[in-house]
């Protein structure tokens, strides 16, 4: 039996209480407080002084017929305080309408008339009093489990908030990479690399290389802090490859001051000819632009070489470490010596390039230049772009 247990016996008749007090005394062994009242009101007023010194009260037995408040009244009251008391109406002049009064609207436990059976009513009150305190268990644990499953919300809600913030910091993060890789290969060769971990290098039949060098930059170079070399080819390089971008070319690399591009690759197409031919002329306006600046500054102007072709090639990634988007093939190489046999401020362009650009282009005919290690090769010189009725 828990401690600091009282069942109040309320009656307006002393003899009644007398025994009520010594019958359930005998039955708990005084481990429970028996106190006994003569009205609804001592009643009241005993249970409020009870709760104050610490007490579980959760049986009320009360007779029906007294001054002042009568037995289901009491219970109505008693039931509006704490409904999940046990109420027993120990009576022998209850009416019908009481009895109903009390279960309909005090949840009566137990009705018993007087003169009562000694064991029947001492059941019935041992059972009210673990029937209480389960309950009390019950109401415990489900308000314990209601704390659990709020905090484990609320913490659930952190977690999720974290995650989502950790999601969202990761793809951050992840564009960040996949950013940094598509500046250093193109998109298809990115997806295939993340998609298989290789890539296979591919053959493409028709595709345009430009090569770019500055004239006298080996000069330049010796005059000038590293540190200043590298902001000059920066900047330089910087608008190229918003050029190239432009004009849908992929940028292969740069070697020193020189710098390569082609178009076609990886996305096939049949413009790449004049695609080509129009960001190296858009280059040299703007090298020329820059060079213009450099000598309003008294420093040494830097004139630049163009060199074009048009021709197949193989495309793509190799090895295993640092990977890097190449090409190779002759057209790579009959690009590069256009470029280094050419006039600098000029685009020196193949005759293959030429039979692809010349209704859009005029070009001057240089003749057959003889190529170290390639032989004679037919250059031409790009001079302007050829008007028509929609530029």
């Amino acid at each position: 039996m828990k401690e600091n247990v009282a069942v109040i016996c309320v009656d307006d008749e002393m003899i009644v209480l007398t025994g009520l007090k010594s019958q359930l005394n005998n039955k708990f062994n005084r481990r429970i407080l028996i106190e006994t009242v003569e009205s609804g009101q001592e009643a009241l007023e005993l249970y409020h002084e009870l709760i104050a010194d610490g007490y579980s009260i959760p049986v009320i037995i009360s007779d029906q017929i007294m001054p002042g408040l009568k037995g289901d009244e009491l219970l109505i009251k008693f039931y509006e305080i704490d409904p999940e008391m046990k109420f027993i109406l120990l009576t022998g002049q209850a009416s019908p309408d009481a009895v109903g009064n009390a279960l309909n609207k005090a949840n009566l436990y137990r009705y018993i008339a007087k003169p009562w059976d000694v064991e029947d009513l001492n059941m019935t009150v041992a059972e009210a009093i673990n029937s209480y305190f389960q309950v009390k268990e019950i109401r415990k644990k489900e308000e314990e489990r209601r704390q659990l499953l709020e905090e484990l919300k609320v913490a659930n809600e952190s977690l999720e908030q974290k995650v989502e913030e950790r999601t969202i910091e990761l793809q951050l993060e992840k564009n960040k990479t996949e950013d940094l890789l598509l500046n250093i290969l193109p998109r298809e060769i990115a997806n295939e690399l993340k998609s298989t971990g290789a890539s296979v290098p591919k053959h493409y039949q028709q595709t345009t290389i430009l090569f770019t060098d500055f004239k006298g930059f080996t000069s330049i170079a010796a005059q000038v802090t590293p540190t200043d070399l590298v902001a000059m080819l920066n900047e330089c390089f910087t608008a190229f490859d918003a050029i190239t971008e432009k004009y849908h070319l992929e940028k292969i690399k740069t070697i020193g001051d020189a710098y390569m591009c082609a178009g076609g690759i990886p996305s096939v197409n049949t413009t790449n000819a004049l695609d080509a031919v129009g960001a190296g002329v858009e280059i040299l306006r703007w090298v020329d632009s820059w060079n213009a600046g450099r000598m309003s500054q008294d420093l040494p102007e830097l004139p630049i070489r163009v060199g074009i072709h048009t021709g197949e090639l193989v495309a793509g990634v190799i090895g295993s470490k640092k990977f890097a988007y190449d090409v190779w093939g002759d057209a790579v190489n009959i690009a590069s010596r256009l470029e280094s046999n050419g006039i600098p401020g000029k685009i020196n362009i193949s005759e293959a390039t030429f039979s692809l650009i010349k209704e859009h282009f005029t070009c001057e005919y240089r003749g057959e230049i003889e190529v170290k290690n390639i032989g004679a090769l037919r250059m031409y010189l790009v001079l302007d772009k050829i008007q028509t009725a929609s530029d």
